[in-house]
């Protein structure tokens, strides 16, 4: 091997150079390229990024752990977590009907197995993992913005009074944009009286961000009609029931992280077999069940009161 010259590293870093440049220059032209200017040209991006533009049903796989943060202490990793979401795309004369269902599965790190029960390190009691689900919910994405149904009917779930946009940043050939969202989830259906060790109390509350991340060169390209993304959530709540940690200070932290995934031949094998275990009609053909459900309708159903 031929020694380093002065000469010959200056080359190479003057090529370095241009080729970033170049790459730089690249970026932004195809970033000129991209139009987020109206809400609908911001309704299309996002909905590359989130699920797809045509009718087709979405997965994602999202890993992550669940932490507990108490006054006083050391933040508690408590389990950790597995999650599929899948989406389904359905094209209306308003807009794009977009309809969700999820489900989680808690297990050790490093385990494929779902967590039967475990000892809750915050208060010494013996706890059995819900493994939850979520959904049917559905978001109407019009050209001026998504809305809900409530009372039957389709409203604008922008309650600002401006224009619907999202905050886009972009870098190199990435871009990627996040939401915040805030407040009372709902009002708490388990009683204290009844549910001593499992209610927190009358209100939920939660505040959560979350960030859908793409190739810039996807959202760009108007053949592209579902771009490739990852997505992250970083939720604080109060305590999910089955912790039995009643009315003490303190709460939850779900750190998440995943990938829309390409087929369901992408699923990785372990963690379709720790999903299927427990929620097996999530990657069916068919819709998962109907109506709606979650943790705090399905609890009360499937759990009784624990003694004080």
């Amino acid at each position: 091997m031929s020694p380093l010259t002065r000469r010959s590293m200056l080359t190479a870093a003057g090529a370095a150079g241009a080729s970033l440049l170049s790459n730089e220059a690249a970026a932004a032209s195809v970033a000129s390229q991209l139009d987020l200017s109206t809400p609908a040209a911001q309704v299309r991006a996002f909905l590359k990024l989130n699920s797809s533009l045509i009718p087709e049903t979405v997965f994602y796989l999202y890993a992550g752990t669940l932490e507990a943060l108490v006054p006083g202490r050391a933040p508690v990793m408590l389990t950790a977590s597995t999650s599929i979401v899948r989406r389904q795309v359905e094209l209306l004369p308003e807009g794009h009907l977009v309809s969700l269902w999820e489900v989680t599965v808690y297990h050790r790190a490093g385990e494929t197995e779902p967590l039967d029960s475990f000892v809750n390190p915050l208060n010494g009691r013996t706890v059995r993992p819900f493994h939850q689900r979520e959904g049917l919910g559905q978001n109407l994405w019009t050209a001026s913005g998504p809305q809900i149904r409530r009372d039957g009917q389709w409203v604008s779930r922008n309650n600002s009074g401006k224009p619907f946009a999202l905050e886009w940043f972009q870098t190199d050939d990435r871009i990627w944009t996040s939401r915040w969202s805030s407040g009372v989830y709902l009002k708490n259906p388990l009683d204290v009286e009844k549910w001593p060790l499992e209610s927190t109390g009358p209100d939920l509350l939660y505040s959560e961000k979350t960030t859908n991340s793409g190739l810039l060169r996807e959202l760009a390209d108007p053949a592209v009609m579902n771009a490739s993304s990852t997505y992250s959530l970083n939720q604080t709540m109060l305590w999910w029931p089955w912790l039995l940690m009643g009315q003490q200070p303190g709460y939850l932290v779900w750190n998440t992280q995943g990938v829309k995934l390409r087929t369901l031949n992408s699923l990785p094998a372990a963690s379709r077999k720790v999903i299927e275990k427990v929620h097996p009609t999530i990657l069916g053909s068919a819709i998962p069940w109907d109506g709606h459900v979650s943790l705090w309708t399905d609890y009360p159903k499937m759990r009784t009161p624990e003694r004080p």
